[in-house]
């Protein structure tokens, strides 16, 4: 007869265990892995945190700019809102007055209407000086230039109503002549149509006067843009700031002198 053995077997009676060699070698590799973990951690976090915070666009920070000095105005002040001929211009004072200086790079005439919307001002300035229009005349926006004018004329209607809404006079500097050389990639016709349809918009309107154009002895830098601002706006400034003098007359009662109650 064959007998079973009910005796346990030595492995189940005494299961494995590391010895100490081992437990050290687990321990080794876990402290190991650990700081590994948290280098990874921080490098994934750091990149999702660059994608999810993105660097603010150049017309918020342009925004924010603005809005700081806006903020800083105390009493009366001009605004200049516009394209780079008015964001290359870097007066901070005009007829007496605080300018500030609204103009961005590149902006087209809605894009002008549009940063005028973002804009918080503190009250309504005695006058918005608008130079607008050059990047209406970009050969990419339109196929012809009579398209541009017409795109022109709707967008600067809209941007002159929201304007006169928000300030005492508009003074609208219209554009410098762009030369021959630039006409593959700004249309002179556009430019020169668009100056017209803009002084002759600004004409209807009671609260709105067209300044000097910018004339042609100031040099171009590129075909494009004035080599100094701060001069051409001097050539015109006895315009803007005569404007600027006959409303404030027309708003006075009889036998006030202009300036009075006013610094």
């Amino acid at each position: 007869m064959t007998h079973c053995s009910l005796a346990r077997s030595p492995d189940r009676e005494n299961p494995i265990r590391p010895d100490g060699a081992s437990a050290r070698r687990w321990l080794l590799a876990l402290l190991a892995t650990v700081p590994l973990a948290l280098v990874l951690g921080s490098v994934a976090g750091f990149t999702i945190g660059r994608f999810a915070t993105a660097a603010p666009s150049y017309r918020d920070q342009r925004l924010a700019q603005v809005s700081g000095d806006l903020r800083r105005v105390d009493g009366d002040y001009l605004l200049a809102l516009g394209d780079s001929h008015v964001a290359r211009w870097h007066a901070r004072e005009l007829c007496g007055l605080p300018l500030i200086n609204a103009g961005l790079h590149g902006a087209t005439t809605a894009d002008a209407d549009a940063f005028l919307a973002r804009l918080s001002l503190p009250h309504r300035p005695r006058a918005i000086i608008l130079t607008v229009g050059t990047n209406d005349t970009n050969r990419k926006r339109f196929r012809e230039p009579p398209e541009a004018v017409i795109r022109f004329r709707h967008a600067f209607r809209a941007l002159l109503r929201h304007v006169i809404g928000r300030s005492e006079l508009v003074l609208v500097a219209t554009l410098p002549r762009i030369e021959a050389s630039q006409d593959a990639v700004f249309s002179t016709q556009a430019a020169a149509d668009i100056t017209a349809s803009a002084e002759a918009a600004c004409r209807k309107e009671a609260t709105c006067r067209v300044a000097d154009r910018f004339g042609d002895a100031i040099p171009r830098m590129d075909g494009l843009h004035l080599a100094d601002y701060e001069r051409a706006y001097r050539e015109i400034a006895p315009a803007i700031c005569g404007a600027i003098a006959g409303h404030l007359t027309e708003d006075l009662p009889p036998g006030q002198n202009v300036g009075a109650g006013r610094p």
